[in-house]
């Protein structure tokens, strides 16, 4: 919740994370066991990728650009996979204190597979309610960079994830959240098709890894 300028205790997660498979940004942390983690990943990462890259080019041709408009902006990505383990709770929450604050995505756009209730989504009249999970399909979400490329005609939807009831029988949860994010040097502008005199671009033009730096340290420090 820091990076939309709240302070709140911290979350009550734990994550895994990898970057670009081919180790742009640094070697990935495999640890030594499970011996079947590195190339289970390997091939879930690889996959969502591809699906990620289909979903871009949806994108494109729904905002009236050429289907292979974005892969430019993609070709060297540095996008990241994350298992993130929300525990029982044990001990009771603090005044404020969720499973995952509230918050959008940095990035172009996020594809979660999720088990376990708690995801709530905040709806554009500022009401929260709990995500569409549907049982066997990914939910994807719009990042804050898809929302500034289409001048908010797609919005990065703010979502949190809510500490289970007291007492429920089975509190742990775990996701998997692939966040595809464009080159760092991509140029994030208002595209051709999504403004025009009646509806003057809303976001000023930024870097990619200029703008997801500075959303991760806010989140950071608050």
């Amino acid at each position: 919740s820091y990076s939309l300028g709240r302070r709140t205790p911290p979350d009550l997660n734990e994550s895994f994370q990898i970057g670009p498979l081919d180790g742009r940004g640094g070697p990935n942390p495999w640890p030594a066991r499970p011996r079947a983690l590195k190339p289970a990943w390997t091939r879930y990462s690889r996959e969502v990728e591809r699906v990620a890259g289909e979903l871009q080019s949806l994108f494109a041709a729904a905002l009236g650009l050429p289907e292979d408009w974005f892969a430019d902006k993609f070709d060297r990505h540095e996008s990241r996979l994350r298992a993130r383990y929300y525990p029982a709770q044990a001990v009771p929450p603090l005044p404020g204190q969720l499973r995952a604050g509230a918050h959008t995505d940095y990035v172009s756009l996020t594809i979660l597979s999720a088990e376990g209730r708690g995801l709530e989504i905040r709806g554009r009249g500022g009401r929260w309610a709990p995500a569409p999970l549907v049982a066997g399909a990914f939910l994807v979400n719009i990042g804050d960079l898809t929302a500034r490329w289409c001048n908010d005609r797609w919005v990065s939807t703010p979502h949190r994830v809510v500490n289970p009831p007291r007492g429920a029988s089975a509190g742990d949860r775990l996701s998997l959240a692939y966040f595809h994010a464009p080159n760092a040097d991509a140029l994030i502008a208002c595209l051709p098709t999504c403004a025009d005199a009646r509806r003057p671009a809303k976001h000023p033009p930024v870097r990619a890894g200029d703008y997801i730096r500075a959303k991760l340290a806010k989140a950071r420090r608050g």
